[in-house]
C-alpha cells in the first residue's frame, strides 16, 4: 500500500520540473526538519518551495537507525552534576514529550503508516555512580511529564532477562519507539504537496543575497538550476547548514559528525524496547524481521565531498562491543552490514531555530536530536513564521546566540 502510494504520488509530481521563478517561503533541505516545516507551512496556507541540492532523504534523516530518544541521554549532561543542568533539561524533556506526541498525531492527520511504533526503551547503567545518574535524571523528567521507571535487581531483570545480570539497574521509558527513517520524509512531503508545497531536487545553493528594492526586501537564491525569488529564507541543511549561513553573511558555527550504524543477521525476536547506555554510546534494537541494528554515535571517517564518510573498524567493533556487553547473548551474531549518517549540533548541543534579527526572513531550524526532535522543531518554527504572536520557541534556540554576522 505505501510503495503503491508513493509510486502514484512520483507520477504526478517531478522533482526534476523547471524550478520556480519565486515563492513566498524557500526551505533549503530535504530532510526530516525540511519536509515537516514545508508540510505545516504549507498546511497553514503559506507558497512553500523546497529544494535539495541531492535528492529527498539521502542524507542525515534517511541513513539513521529511527529511534525516538525521549529520556535524558548522556550527550544532554553538559556539566558533571545533572542538577546544574535543570532548566535546560526541563525544557528539553518536555519538547521531547510533545515531539512523542507529535509523531503519533502526524501518522493520524497524513493518513499513512510511519512505521510508529512505541516499544519503550531502556537506559542501562554499570556503575554505581551512573545508577545514581539514572535517579537523578529520573527526577527532571518526572517534574517535566515524562513518565520513566528505574529498574534494579530481580525487577530488571524479571522485565529484561537478555540483559547482561551485573548490570546496576536501567530508566524504562514506555514511550520511546521508532519510526521508519526510509518512509517518513517522502509520505510527510507527499501529503505537503496536496497542500501545495513544490518540491524540487538536484537543486544546489550556490549564493543568497538580501535584496532591497521598492517592492520591499527579498532573497535572490542562485541554484545550480536557476534562480529563485523568495521573500523568506530557511536554512534546514542539517550537516551542511553552516556553508548556507555564510552564502548570506551568517556565521554559524555548528559542528557535523559522521556516525555509525550496524546491522545483525536476523535472529529469534526477543529485544522489544529499545536499549541505550548512559555513560557508553549505544542504541540498540531488533527489528520484525529479526535483524539487530546497533548505533549509538560511534564516529565515522570524514571524506572530502562528494563523498559521504566512510566506515573504519574501530567504531564498528567498539560499538559491537558495547552491544555485547549489555546483552552478552549477541556474542555469535554475525555482523553483516555497515553504513554512515550525519548528525549536526551547536557546542551547547541545543536545537538553532527561529528568524536571524540581524538577517530579517532569514530563518535557521536545525534538531540536534535530528530525527526525534525534527518535526517539534518544524512544527514550532511554522508557528512563528505563519503568526508573529507566537512565542513557543525557548530563547536560547535563538539563531543568533553567540554568533557574528560578517559583510559578504
Amino acid at each position: 500500500m505505501i510503495e503503491q502510494l508513493l509510486e502514484s504520488d512520483n507520477q504526478k509530481f517531478d522533482y526534476l520540473a523547471p524550478l520556480p521563478t519565486e515563492t513566498d517561503i524557500l526551505v533549503i533541505g530535504g530532510g526530516i526538519v525540511g519536509s515537516s516545516l514545508a508540510y505545516f507551512l504549507g498546511r497553514g496556507g503559506a507558497h512553500t518551495l523546497l529544494i535539495d541540492r541531492g535528492e529527498i532523504n539521502r542524507e542525515a534523516s534517511g541513513t539513521n537507525a529511527g529511534s525516538f530518544h525521549f529520556q535524558i541521554a548522556l550527550h544532554q549532561l553538559t556539566s558533571s552534576d545533572a542538577a546544574d543542568d535543570v532548566d535546560r533539561l526541563l525544557t528539553e524533556v518536555r519538547l521531547h514529550t510533545e515531539a512523542a506526541d507529535l509523531w503519533k498525531d502526524m501518522e493520524t492527520e497524513l493518513r499513512v503508516d510511519l512505521g510508529v511504533h512505541e516499544t519503550g526503551g531502556l537506559m542501562v547503567a554499570e556503575t554505581d555512580e551512573e545508577l545514581a545518574l539514572l535517579y537523578t535524571k529520573q527526577k527532571i523528567e518526572a517534574a517535566a511529564g515524562l513518565e520513566t521507571h528505574v529498574l534494579t535487581g530481580n525487577e530488571l531483570m524479571d522485565f529484561a532477562p537478555y540483559l547482561a545480570p551485573d548490570l546496576k539497574g536501567a530508566t524504562l521509558c514506555p514511550r520511546e519507539g521508532h519510526a521508519n527513517p526510509l518512509l517518513a520524509v517522502p509520505l510527510i512531503l507527499m501529503r505537503a504537496r496536496e497542500f501545495g508545497v513544490e518540491v524540487r531536487t538536484q537543486a544546489a545553493v550556490t549564493s543568497i543575497e538580501k535584496i532591497y528594492d521598492n517592492t520591499g526586501s527579498w532573497f535572490k537564491v542562485e541554484t545550480s538550476r536557476g534562480v529563485v525569488r523568495a521573500k523568506r529564507v530557511v536554512n534546514a541543511a542539517g550537516a551542511w547548514a553552516e556553508k548556507i549561513s555564510e552564502l548570506v553573511g551568517h556565521s554559524l558555527p555548528t559542528h557535523s559528525e559522521g556516525l555509525h550504524v550496524n546491522v545483525t543477521e536476523p535472529r529469534e525476536h526477543v529485544l522489544t524496547p529499545m536499549l541505550q547506555h548512559i555513560g557508553r554510546r549505544l542504541t540498540l534494537k531488533q527489528t520484525a524481521n529479526g535483524t539487530f541494528i546497533i548505533g549509538g554515535g560511534w564516529p565515522a571517517r570524514p571524506e572530502l565531498q562528494p563523498r559521504r564518510y566512510s566506515n573504519f573498524w574501530g567504531s564498528a567493533a567498539g560499538n559491537a562491543a558495547v552491544a555485547v556487553r549489555v546483552m552478552p547473548e549477541l556474542a555469535d551474531v554475525r555482523l553483516i552490514r555497515t553504513w554512515s549518517g550525519v548528525m549536526a549540533f551547536m557546542n551547547d548541543l541545543s536545537p538553532i531555530v527561529g528568524e536571524s534579527r540581524a538577517i530579517p526572513g532569514y530563518h535557521v531550524c536545525i534538531a540536534t536530536t535530528g530525527f526525534t526532535l525534527g518535526p517539534m522543531m518544524a512544527q514550532l518554527l511554522a508557528e512563528s513564521m505563519l503568526d508573529a504572536n507566537s512565542d513557543r520557541i525557548p530563547l536560547e534556540y535563538a539563531v543568533d546566540r553567540g554568533l557574528s554576522v560578517f559583510s559578504r
